[in-house]
């Protein structure tokens, strides 16, 4: 049973999304994923799906964020077309472990407090080019909320500004109130934007047969 919830969402910048999320549940985990495929090189998407399927198809048999980063060199080097970022967040009972590569980045927002998961990583190259340097991060157990996007929140929201939000927010509105933060006044968008916001389930206290 899983032991998170979460929101996601899409959203294209133009004629099609090349940015991909998925939140994979297991036995007393749960796995999100964030890839953003690189527009300029072709096939973008098809790489970020790649990340996702490569993440879902492996996920039970990964344990350490060791073996995370060794998992987005193997799809780096299987990847036959186009380039991806990467972001994976292992979240278990006992702590958070995961990896990534690119400029997708994965924080954890505690009341005001932001804690950048993914601070370490490096932006290029990418997953895809056969040479990608994934850096793995470990963490206690989640504490707050997990937010995991693509650079199209990143790049274009102030920090302050999604933290504020994610204070004021009812958690199932936070992903899309993150996207109404980089649209521009006609509409329109800056980049593709993907977003995962994940937390702990709320414990609902168990009813003894005396209470109503």
């Amino acid at each position: 049973m899983s032991l998170i919830e979460s929101t996601l969402t899409t959203q294209k910048y133009r004629q099609r999304c090349e940015d991909r999320v998925d939140v994979i549940h297991g036995e007393k985990r749960s796995v999100i994923v964030v890839a953003d495929g690189a527009g300029g090189v072709g096939s973008g998407d098809l790489a970020a799906e790649s990340v996702v399927r490569e993440v879902r198809a492996n996920f039970e048999s990964i344990h350490s964020a060791d073996e995370w980063v060794d998992l987005l060199r193997q799809i780096d080097r299987q990847i036959g077309a186009g380039e991806s970022t990467a972001v994976v967040v292992d979240i278990r009972p006992y702590g958070i472990a995961g990896a990534s590569v690119g400029d997708s980045q994965a924080w954890i927002v505690d009341d005001t407090e932001i804690i950048d998961l993914t601070r370490d990583q490096t932006r290029k190259p990418l997953i895809g080019s056969g040479v990608a340097q994934p850096v793995g991060f470990s963490f206690p157990p989640l504490n707050g909320l997990l937010i995991a996007a693509t650079d199209g929140l990143f790049d274009y929201a102030k920090r302050d500004d999604i933290a504020r939000m994610v204070g004021q927010s009812e958690f199932y509105e936070i992903a899309r109130k993150c996207v109404e933060l980089v649209r521009l006044p006609s509409g329109e968008m800056w980049d593709d934007v993907g977003i995962v916001v994940s937390r702990n389930k709320p414990q609902h206290p168990t009813r003894t047969k005396y209470e109503i």
